[in-house]
């Protein structure tokens, strides 16, 4: 007997070739699974809804009519005269088809499906954390049960003796492992991360981590019969400082059974080692290293760069360095030109997510010669690395990069922070924010520092509220120095040669129109903090100046995320960010039903960062959700795997 269930949720669409006929589905008429009831293992609640329209000229009254046969074998069960079905049917596969009638005596009978009710929850599991195990003797192994691992499980459908289980160290197979134990010789001493799965009748799968520590308490199990591969190196910025959170990508060719293997990982510390563990005795051994790093295009970049490029180009004071020539050389053109200036600018003013032409930042081999400025042929990212014959542990030294943030010019990128003396003190901005609008009126606003200054360059973002103001024209300032959205003005602009402003001569004026009656100060007209508010004075080539507003203070940051590299992927993924200062960052992985599949939680101090999602996490491939948390900042989307 069908019951009632609490709620409906209705979908409407047009069913492909519906005008053709005098009754029409407008529902899409098509197969439909459910889930059996929390608890149950015998039915489960549904809930279909299918609506058709009529071109009866004298009524457009539709009737309807179902018929269900239960379990699809040939019999009817339950019909009813009524658009929607509701209520409670036993686990299976039925047959549902439809009647829809007019008054005009036109009849459609073309939407007839299969209802599913199945079991869509998987085993609840429950493991204790971790084991410890002495190699036992003769065989100097340790051997681990997955039922060990496991304080309870349990099923809606399966009984208890009839769940599966399995059990592998992670990141050692796909799909649910054969195996039931695991053995760790003398070899493997140390920490192994597991994972522990059951599978019910229906093959719905969960799984649970845990832990074993191996250990040599006799001291009599040695294990000579392999060699670790240690690649050492250090990351550094072009102005000689530590660079860390990047990710060193190494790759191993060897004998059988090596064959063709690499390390990924992220750093979070300036120097790195890459460990090839365990490789064979006496194989020869080859390997490429490169190293990347992901995070905020803008970092370090900023309308001061542009400063110092036309300076460049119009040589009046060259670049210092061939990594600052690099950075600035954005198109990888190999040399420097206005089009590198105008690729920049359209990433500060936020037409572009990224350079088109080149990644954030250039990890590469460090330039003999940094003086050269056109030394292009000496730029490397990778190392290659041989061993003809390995006999033991060996280390190898002196992969060393440097980390050039593209459109960064003045090399400042991971430099800026409270700690950043190269600021001079904050120029004050005003505009008159006692002015009152009436609704429909216009009026060129000025904005103006409050000091008479010769600037070579300045940079800043306004926030307005679109429902009481809309900018219709700016004027003083060139139009390829402006980007406009919705709520958010991006302004960039230099000057050669170097012009002077002040409480008489405004940086720009805003052609403000209002959508109602409404003053200036009170319409959201503020500094945004998507582009530090920012003037360069002429003169002063090391100093730059932040911008307040009408006396306030600088815009408050949030974190800022950055979609995750590589997606899709193929396995591990790192999700770049930036914090204005300490957070708590949560990273969540969820299925396509919505239930989380990996999550971790650190404490991460100001600055940018990269956070891994190692390849374990994605345990299948597929379309997952990801959601990442820091402070009030939060981002969520979408990660494939194949």
């Amino acid at each position: 007997m069908l019951r009632p269930i609490p709620f409906l949720f209705l979908f409407l669409s047009l069913a492909p070739g519906a005008l053709a006929q005098s009754i029409s589905w407008i529902t899409d008429c098509a197969n439909k699974t459910f889930c059996l009831n929390p608890g149950s293992c015998s039915e489960g609640d549904v809930l279909i809804v299918e609506k058709a329209v009529t071109t009866c000229a004298s009524s457009s009254i539709v009737n309807y009519s179902y018929k269900v046969d239960l379990h699809n074998n040939g019999s009817i069960d339950i019909q009813s005269s009524d658009d929607t079905l509701k209520g409670t049917m036993p686990a299976g596969t039925h047959r549902v088809t439809w009647r829809a009638s007019d008054n005009c005596g036109n009849l459609n009978t073309n939407c007839g499906y299969l209802v599913t009710v199945k079991d869509c929850a998987p085993p609840n599991l429950l493991c204790i954390n971790g084991l410890t195990q002495n190699l036992e003797l003769p065989e100097c192994s340790a051997t681990f049960d997955a039922e060990s691992f496991i304080i309870s499980v349990s099923d809606n459908c399966t009984p208890k003796n009839d769940i599966v289980v399995g059990i592998r160290e992670t990141g050692t197979g796909m799909g649910f492992p054969t195996d039931t134990n695991i053995t760790f010789s003398g070899c493997e001493q140390g920490l192994h991360v597991l994972q522990i799965w059951v599978k019910d009748a229906n093959n719905l799968v969960n799984i649970c981590n845990s832990y074993v520590l191996v250990q040599d308490n006799t001291g009599i199990c040695e294990c000579n019969i392999d060699a670790d591969i240690t690649l050492h190196g250090c990351a550094q910025t072009v102005a000689g400082a530590k660079l860390s959170n990047y990710t060193v990508r190494a790759d191993l060719s060897g004998p059988s059974p090596v064959g063709d293997i690499f390390l990924q990982k992220t750093y979070p510390d300036s120097c790195f080692d890459a460990v090839f563990a365990a490789l064979p005795f006496n194989g020869s051994y080859s390997g490429v290293l490169r190293a990347r790093r992901y995070g905020d295009p803008l970092e370090g970049v900023s309308t001061f760069d542009l400063v110092l490029i036309n300076k460049h180009i119009l040589a009046q004071q060259p670049l210092q360095n061939f990594y600052q020539v690099f950075a600035a050389d954005v198109n990888q053109s190999q040399t420097i030109s206005t089009s590198d200036i105008v690729e920049v600018r359209k990433l500060i003013l936020g037409l572009y997510d990224t350079l088109p032409n080149t990644p954030s930042w250039r990890l590469i081999r460090p330039i003999a010669d940094p003086a050269n400025l056109v030394n292009y042929a000496a730029v490397r990212d990778t190392y290659q690395f041989s061993i003809p014959n390995l006999s033991g542990d060996m280390t190898l030294n002196g992969f060393n990069f440097v980390g050039v943030k593209m459109g960064d010019a003045n090399s400042n990128a991971a430099l800026l922070g409270p700690a950043d003396d190269r600021s001079g003190a904050p120029l004050g901005l005003r505009l008159d924010g006692e002015r009152r609008l009436d609704a429909g009126e216009s009026a060129w606003i000025p904005v103006w520092p409050e000091e008479n200054l010769p600037l070579e360059g300045w940079q800043l973002a306004l926030q307005f509220d679109e429902t009481q103001l809309d900018i219709q024209d700016i004027r003083g300032i060139p139009a390829n120095c402006v980007a406009l959205y919705p709520g958010e003005l991006r302004l960039s602009w230099i000057g050669e040669p170097a012009a002077g402003f002040g409480p008489e001569a405004p940086l720009f004026w805003l052609l403000l129109r209002a959508q109602e009656a409404v003053r200036l100060s009170d319409a959201g007209l503020r500094l945004s903090p998507v582009l530090s508010a920012e003037a360069y004075p002429a003169g002063t080539a090391a100093l730059r100046r932040p911008m307040v507003l009408n006396g306030g203070a600088a815009p408050e940051a949030q974190a800022v995320f950055f979609p995750p590299q590589p997606n899709p992927t193929s396995g591990a993924a790192v999700f770049p960010l930036r914090l204005p200062a300490e957070a708590e960052v949560e990273l969540e992985l969820l299925d396509g039903q919505g239930r989380r599949a990996y999550r971790s939680v650190q404490l991460l101090e100001a600055g940018y960062w990269q956070v891994d999602l190692p390849a374990e996490a994605l345990p299948g491939a597929g379309l997952w959700w990801y959601r990442i948390r820091a402070g009030a900042a939060e981002q969520s989307g979408r990660l494939l795997r194949w």
